[in-house]
């Protein structure tokens, strides 16, 4: 998403961030507040009985364990070296996860931050916690990571660069419950967008892991600065020196360049970009990569200097991925893998030897996993599944068949510059009503379009080419021979395809009877969108 401010328009800006305990997921959000004991005056005492959880009931591998959960917003599993990426980007992240689990099949629910990263916290599919745009908000009766292990006595942080976590009241209200300190770390008004995502410095780790102390803690981590606009603020190590394109000194971020570019084309002005100023692109996303490679390393390391790395559960996960010019637009848009296919690692310190798991697994696995790790049982309601069988060894590899995926919201009715674009024109933008879905497999993606009619009309790259897009009721790749999904065989394999459909449309009938369209929520009013 993109958020841009000037000086005439400063009040268009706010931030927003979640934090559990210590368990490092890592993801990308963010979020301004200040003050232990400021959050969960509002609510009445919790118990894991009144959250419906049991306590205590399993053996728990790490039960007393502080949790760390790293949020990295759009840092896509195909660009981190470990997990096949050519370029060493990530020698940090690397190196920790040989003592992990490391998954190499990774999903989120969504593409947007704040609707993949709130199924992080619940568990739930975004159709069934109701969070699925910037205006929504969460249930009260929704259980987040941060308000079970506020029921577990732990003092509860977050802190982050993301501003989508204090940008939006709605996602504000959803993200901050149960925090004791909710904190967006840098500046609410700046000409510059890049410095909204700047990663936290290492004085404010250090000053929060001191006011954290010596009770049990969940520090929740959303860095933004793999997101747009890449590596403005990071060294550059992989753009070539002598580029010298269209896109040099220029800021990369989506109002002023990408929304305006589309199948190498940049519009209004029908320029034709080269591979040499696409590949810039992708050199300057990666320099944001290693740039938070090097936050984490600076956070490992006073970890161990604080010797927390012996009582930490630490997950490190990306609320989503990000396209760069794979189906013609760099941004994250649509629920293809590049957008979808994310890194998650899990430290635990009992844990003898590294893992590299290639069973699917699922974002909303996370929670169910945090409560099996700290000895309770995870609940029915909880969509999710723990992936402590595959880590303790109960279970190899065959935990999900697949996974599931929501392409909600509609990416116009999300980002605010295209949703003002639509309401210019007079067309009523409601949240939660159009969506895609699509089930992954091992060996295929299925996708079904059931917004393309409203997808058709209010296409951004409709708008900005002038030429009408038609998009198919259904679409299937060959995961295996196209990892990138550029070729749709449904044709090709109509009853693989049939089969795949059936399965979806069940799953999106047991998740419907909580939909957005059913659910009681307040709506929040962004007046500046």
């Amino acid at each position: 998403m993109v958020i841009s401010v000037s000086k005439r328009n400063m009040r268009k800006y706010s931030i927003i961030l979640p934090i559990s305990s210590v368990v490092i997921i890592i993801l990308a959000g963010a979020v301004f507040f200040g003050g232990y004991g400021k959050r969960a005056n509002n609510e009445s005492i919790l118990t894991l009985k009144s959250l419906g959880i049991e306590p205590g009931t399993v053996h728990g591998i790490c039960s007393d364990c502080n949790v760390i959960l790293l949020s990295v917003d759009s840092l896509r599993a195909d660009h981190v070296s470990t997990l096949g990426y050519r370029r060493d980007t990530t020698p940090n992240f690397d190196k920790f996860s040989q003592s992990g689990a490391l998954f190499l099949n990774n999903f989120s629910t969504s593409f947007l931050t704040p609707v993949s990263e709130m199924s992080v916290q619940t568990g739930l599919y975004p159709s069934s916690n109701g969070v699925t745009n910037f205006d929504t908000v969460l249930p009260d009766n929704k259980v987040t990571i941060t308000r079970y292990l506020k029921s577990k006595g732990y003092k509860t942080s977050a802190v982050f660069s993301s501003p989508e976590f204090k940008a939006f009241p709605a996602i504000e209200a959803s993200f901050s419950r149960s925090f004791d300190r909710y904190e967006y770390v840098n500046p609410l008004i700046a000409e510059d967008e890049s410095r909204f995502r700047q990663f936290p410095v290492q004085s404010k780790l250090d000053s929060e892991l001191d006011a954290l102390g010596d009770k049990k803690f969940f520090l929740w981590l959303a860095v933004g600065g793999v997101h747009w606009p890449y590596g403005w603020t990071a060294n550059n190590v992989y753009a070539d020196d002598k580029y010298d394109g269209v896109f040099k000194g220029v800021q990369l971020d989506y109002k002023n360049v990408f929304m305006h570019l589309y199948k190498n084309v940049l519009y209004p002005s029908g320029k034709k970009l080269n591979e040499a100023d696409m590949q810039y692109v992708r050199d300057q996303y990666d320099n944001g990569v290693r740039e938070f490679d090097d936050f984490l390393g600076g956070l490992l390391s006073e970890l161990k200097q604080r010797n927390l790395l012996k009582k930490t559960l630490i997950v490190i996960e990306s609320e989503h991925g990000e396209g760069l010019g794979e189906h013609g637009y760099v941004a994250h848009y649509d629920v293809f893998d590049t957008q979808t296919h994310t890194p998650l690692y899990i430290f635990i310190p009992s844990l003898q030897s590294g893992q590299r798991v290639s069973s699917m697994s699922s974002s909303i696995d996370i929670f169910p996993t945090i409560i099996e790790l700290l000895g309770d049982t995870v609940p029915d309601w909880i969509q999710g599944k723990s992936l402590v069988p595959i880590i303790s060894g109960r279970e190899h590899d065959n935990l999900r068949k697949e996974v599931f995926l929501e392409r909600i919201p509609l990416w116009e009715e999300a980002e605010h510059s295209s949703r003002n674009a639509l309401e210019v024109r007079g067309i009523s933008v409601v949240s939660g009503v159009y969506k895609d879905i699509a089930i992954r497999t091992p060996e295929w993606k299925y996708i079904l379009r059931t917004a393309r009619e409203r997808e058709e009309a209010i296409s951004l790259w409709k708008t900005l080419t002038g030429i009408p897009v038609h998009i198919p009721e259904a679409e299937l790749y060959d995961m295996v021979h196209d990892p990138l999904e550029t070729k749709n065989v449904i044709d090709k394999y109509p009853e693989e395809a049939e089969i795949l459909r059936k399965k979806l449309e069940d799953w999106s009938a047991k998740i419907s009877p909580n939909s957005p369209l059913n659910i009681e929520r307040k709506r929040y009013i962004q007046p500046y969108f």
